[in-house]
C-alpha cells in the first residue's frame, strides 16, 4: 500500500474507535433500562484488491483498515426460547394459584367460627332438644341455629360467586391485556420494518418487542421465529411470526403475529343449534359455556387487510380489440369450481362495441364501453348470481366471489366463443380464497395464565356433564361441592320430620297404628319454595328453614308412634341427630339432574335352575325431585331364558300405574331403559331411577334373576364424591382445597426457579456489565489515541519526505 493510503488506514480506525465508544457509552447510559440488550460494534479487515498476475515474489500485501458492518445486540436465541417455555409454566401455576388463595378465604374453618363450628352447634341444640322434649324454648333454640346455619351457606355460596366474579373480571382483563401485546408488537413491527427498509438496525425498538414476546409468553405457550421477507430487487428484511403452541401436540398452531399481520384475542362468543351468536337482553354476546379463547383472523393494524378468510379472484387484464374487430353480440364461457370442488360452465352473451375508428382513443373507448357491458352480463347471470360480483376495471376485468374462505366458488377460466367479434382476452389470474383462520382454542389445547384461569373458571370436576375433564377442579367444583353438603343435610332432616323409619308418611297411619303427626313437615326448602309441594334443588346459595317451620305450623317431630310413651318420646329426635353421624355417600347426581337424565338396566342374568312361572318381585329405587328416595315393588313371572324373564318384567313395569305414571321406558332387548316423563324447569331435578332389584316369594333377595348395575347417563356423575358425615364432608372440601394448592405451590417455585436461573444466563450474555464496559472503554480510547498517533507519524514521515529529502547541496 502506498504511504497516502495508511492514511486511509488510520482514519478508519480513528472512525472505528469512535463508534466503538459511542457503543459502549451507549451499554453504559442503559445499565438500568429494563429489557435493554448490550451492544456490540461489528467489523471486519477492509482490502482493497487482490494481487496482480504478475505480482513479485519479494513484496508484502497488507490490508487497508477496518470497515464497519452495523450494530448488532448480544443475545441466545436459546435461551430466549427456554426462558419463555417456563414462563408459560409460571403463568399457569401463577393464576391456579391466585384462584386458590381466593377460594382458601371463603372455604376454611381454621382459627374462626364457620360452618363447622355451626355444624357442631345445632347437633348440641339437638343434644338439648333431646333432654327437654316438648319445651318449646328449647325448639326454638334449633330453629334459630338450623337459620344461623343456613345463613352461613348462604353467605359462603355469595363469597363463591363473588370469587368466581373477581377471577372472570381477571380473565377478561387478561384476555384484553393479551390482546394488546399483540397489537403493540404488530405496531413494532411495522416501525422495525421501515427500519430495515431505510437502513436502520431499530435495536432499541427489538428490546420493546422482545419484552413484550416475553410478556406474552406469560399468557401462552407460544412458539417464535424470525424469517426473512422478500420485498422484491433482491430485498429482504426481517420478519416475526408468532404461534400459539398447541399443549395437546406441542406444536406450532394458531398464528398470533405474523410480520405486520396480527390476529385478535377475546373469549368465543356461545352459538345456538343453527350456529348462529347468542346474545343477552340487552343485545351482548353472550360468552362461551367454556370460556374459551378465540383466535381471529389475521389482519394490519387498519383492519382494511386480512391474510385469511379471503374472497377469491379472477383477474382479466386486458382486452385487444384487433383491425378488423366488429360490434355484435359475443358469447364467452366462464369455468368456475363450487365450494365441493365441482366444476361448472356457464355461459354468457354480451355486447361489443365497435369502434368508431381505427385511433387509440376510440378503441381505449370502444374496450371502456365493451368491458362495462361483459361486466353487467355477469352481473345479471342467474347462475353465477350470488356466487361472484363482476367489476370493470380500466383495461380489464376482475370477478370476486361473494362468499369467503372455505365457502368461496372459484373462477378457474374464461374463454371466449368462436365470435366473428375481432376481440381477444389478455392474460387472466386466478386468486384462490384463503380459508377462515379464527381458531377457538379447545379446552386443554391452552397452556399458561389464560387457560389455567379459564380452567379455575370451568373446572367443576366430577360435577361436570359435558363428558370434559372431570380432573379439573375450579371454582365450580367447590360451589357445587358446597351446593352437595347443603343439600344432603336439608333432604335428609326433611325425610326424617315427615317419613317414619318404615318410609310411611307422618301425614298418613303408620304401618304399626301409628298416629298421624299433623306438624310434621319439611324443616328446609329452597328460599321461597312452598314447604308442603318444594319443586326447586336446594343448594348452598338458597337453603332456607321453610316458612312453616317459621310460623310453627311444621315442628320437629320427636316420637316415631305419634302417641308415645316412656322411652319412645324422643325416638325421632334421636333420628335427627343420627343425621350428623351417619355416614352418606355424597354424588354429584344429587344436585345435577336435567331432563335427559336416564337409568338403564343391565343385561339380564339367570339361573337355569329357575323354573318358568316362578313369582318374583322387582324393587325399583328412585329419587325424586327433592333427593327422597322411594322403592316400588312390581310382581312378575319368571320365563324360560332370562330374555322372556325381561320381557315378563318390561310387560308388569308397563301396567304399573306409580311407575308408569313417572316414567317412560323402553326395551331395548336386552335392557331397560327408564326417563322421567315430565320435563322440569331449570333448578330442578327430574325423578331419577338409581337401582333395580329382585326378591323371590318369600320376599328374600334372589340371584336367581339379575339385571347388573345399571347405568345413569345424561346427568352429573353418580360415583360418590366423598363417603362420610357432614361435618367431614365440609372438612373434605378444605382438604381437598388444601392439597391443590400446596401441590400447585410445589410445582410455581419450581418453574419460577428454573425461569430465574434461565433469566441470569441470558442476563450473564445479554445485561450491561460496568466491569467490561469499563475495560471496553479503556481499549478503545487506546485504540483512539493509537490511530491518532499513527496519523501523526505519517505526517512527519510525509513531511520529511515533501519537505526534507532532495534539497541537500542547494
Amino acid at each position: 500500500m502506498a504511504t497516502f493510503g495508511e492514511f486511509t488506514v488510520a482514519r478508519l480506525g480513528m472512525i472505528a474507535s469512535q463508534m466503538a465508544l459511542n457503543v459502549t457509552g451507549q451499554n453504559i447510559s442503559n445499565i438500568n433500562t429494563p429489557g435493554y440488550t448490550r451492544q456490540r460494534l461489528d467489523q471486519y479487515s477492509f482490502i482493497t484488491s487482490g494481487s496482480g498476475l504478475y505480482h513479485s515474489a519479494n513484496s508484502a500485501s497488507v490490508g487497508s483498515g477496518v470497515m464497519l458492518s452495523g450494530i448488532s445486540q448480544l443475545r441466545d436465541p436459546f435461551l430466549d426460547i427456554r426462558f419463555r417455555k417456563e414462563m408459560s409454566s409460571v403463568g399457569s401455576a401463577s393464576a391456579i394459584l391466585d384462584g386458590l388463595d381466593q377460594l382458601e378465604s371463603v372455604i376454611n374453618d381454621v382459627n374462626k367460627s364457620g360452618i363447622t363450628t355451626q355444624i357442631q352447634d345445632l347437633l348440641g341444640k339437638l343434644n338439648d332438644l333431646n333432654d327437654h322434649v316438648g319445651e318449646k324454648e328449647f325448639d326454638s333454640l334449633v330453629r334459630s341455629s338450623a337459620e344461623a346455619l343456613c345463613q352461613l351457606l348462604n353467605t359462603s355460596a355469595k363469597d363463591l360467586e363473588t370469587v368466581f366474579e373477581n377471577v372472570y373480571n381477571q380473565y377478561t382483563q387478561n384476555v384484553q391485556e393479551a390482546d394488546n401485546i399483540l397489537k403493540k408488537i404488530q405496531e413494532l413491527n411495522e416501525e422495525i420494518r421501515r427500519s430495515d427498509i431505510n437502513g436502520d438496525s431499530a435495536l432499541e425498538l427489538r428490546d420493546q418487542r422482545n419484552m413484550l414476546i416475553d410478556q406474552l409468553s406469560e399468557y401462552m405457550k407460544i412458539d417464535v421465529t424470525y424469517s426473512e421477507e422478500n420485498l422484491g430487487a433482491g430485498f429482504s428484511v426481517e420478519k416475526l411470526t408468532i404461534k400459539m403452541v398447541d399443549n395437546k401436540t406441542n406444536k406450532p398452531g394458531a398464528t398470533l403475529i405474523d410480520g405486520i399481520y396480527r390476529a385478535d384475542l377475546s373469549i368465543a362468543q356461545k352459538v345456538d343449534a343453527a350456529g348462529k351468536p347468542v346474545v343477552d337482553a340487552d343485545g351482548k354476546p353472550v360468552p362461551d359455556d367454556l370460556l374459551r379463547l378465540a383466535i381471529s383472523e389475521l389482519h394490519d393494524s387498519a383492519y382494511q387487510t386480512q391474510l385469511s378468510n379471503t374472497n377469491s379472484q379472477f383477474q382479466l387484464q386486458g382486452l385487444d380489440f384487433g383491425k378488423n374487430a366488429q360490434g355484435g353480440q359475443q358469447t364467452i364461457d366462464i369455468t368456475y369450481k363450487d365450494k365441493d370442488g365441482n366444476k361448472h360452465t356457464v355461459s354468457v352473451d354480451f355486447t361489443v362495441e365497435k369502434p368508431a375508428d381505427d385511433t387509440p382513443e376510440a378503441i381505449a373507448k370502444a374496450r371502456e364501453k365493451t368491458l362495462a357491458n361483459l361486466a353487467d352480463a355477469l352481473n345479471k347471470d342467474a347462475t353465477l348470481q350470488g356466487l361472484f360480483t363482476a367489476k370493470a376495471t380500466s383495461n380489464g376485468l376482475v370477478m370476486i366471489s361473494t362468499d369467503k374462505g372455505a365457502d368461496a366458488a372459484t373462477v378457474t377460466q374464461m374463454e371466449l366463443a368462436a365470435n366473428n367479434t375481432g376481440i381477444t382476452l389478455g392474460d387472466t389470474k386466478s386468486i384462490a380464497a384463503v380459508p377462515a383462520n379464527t381458531t377457538i382454542v379447545d379446552e386443554g389445547h391452552g397452556y399458561g395464565a389464560l387457560e389455567s384461569t379459564r380452567q379455575m373458571l370451568t373446572g367443576a370436576g366430577e360435577f361436570r356433564t359435558d363428558g370434559g375433564d372431570k380432573s379439573i377442579r375450579g371454582i365450580p367444583y367447590y360451589q357445587k361441592s358446597l351446593d352437595a353438603l347443603a343439600n344432603k343435610f336439608a333432604t335428609e332432616m326433611n325425610r326424617i320430620n315427615t317419613t317414619r323409619p318404615d318410609g310411611t308418611s307422618f301425614s298418613e297411619v303408620g304401618s304399626n297404628g301409628e298416629a298421624v303427626q299433623k306438624q310434621a313437615g319439611n324443616l328446609f326448602t329452597a328460599e321461597g319454595d312452598d314447604p308442603k309441594n318444594p319443586d326447586t334443588v336446594i343448594t348452598a346459595g338458597n337453603i332456607s328453614i321453610s316458612s312453616a317451620w317459621k310460623s310453627g305450623e311444621v315442628q320437629i317431630i320427636s316420637s316415631v308412634s305419634g302417641n308415645p310413651v316412656q322411652g319412645t318420646m324422643n325416638d325421632n329426635i334421636n333420628r335427627l341427630i343420627n343425621v350428623f353421624e351417619t355416614s352418606y355417600t355424597f354424588r354429584p347426581s344429587d344436585i345435577i339432574r336435567t331432563n335427559d337424565a336416564t337409568f338403564t338396566t343391565g343385561e339380564p342374568k339367570q339361573d337355569n335352575a329357575l323354573t318358568p312361572g316362578t313369582e318374583l318381585t322387582a324393587h325399583i329405587t328412585y329419587i325424586d325431585g327433592m333427593n327422597q328416595e322411594h322403592t316400588v315393588k312390581v310382581k312378575f313371572q319368571s320365563g324360560a331364558t332370562a330374555e322372556e324373564t325381561q320381557n315378563n318384567l318390561y310387560d308388569a313395569l308397563q301396567k304399573d300405574q306409580t311407575i308408569n305414571g313417572i316414567f317412560d321406558m323402553k326395551d331395548n332387548g336386552t335392557t331397560i331403559t327408564f326417563d322421567d316423563k315430565a320435563v322440569v324447569p331449570e333448578g330442578s331435578l327430574c325423578n331419577l331411577v338409581t337401582g333395580i332389584a329382585f326378591t323371590d316369594a318369600q320376599g328374600s333377595k334372589t340371584d336367581a334373576f339379575s339385571m347388573g348395575d345399571g347405568a345413569v347417563a345424561g346427568a352429573a356423575s353418580g360415583d360418590s364424591i366423598y363417603k362420610g358425615n357432614l361435618e367431614g364432608c365440609y372438612a373434605n372440601m378444605e382438604g381437598v382445597l388444601g392439597a391443590h394448592k400446596s401441590t400447585t405451590y410445589t410445582i410455581y417455585e419450581t418453574y419460577a426457579a428454573a425461569a430465574d436461573g434461565i433469566n441470569t444466563s441470558r442476563d450473564s450474555v445479554s445485561g450491561v456489565d460496568l466491569n467490561e464496559e469499563g475495560m471496553n472503554l479503556l481499549q478503545y480510547q487506546k485504540s483512539f489515541a493509537a490511530a491518532c498517533r499513527l496519523m501523526t507519524a505519517l505526517d512527519e514521515a510525509m513531511d520529511k519526505v515533501i519537505n526534507g529529502m532532495g534539497i541537500v547541496g542547494r
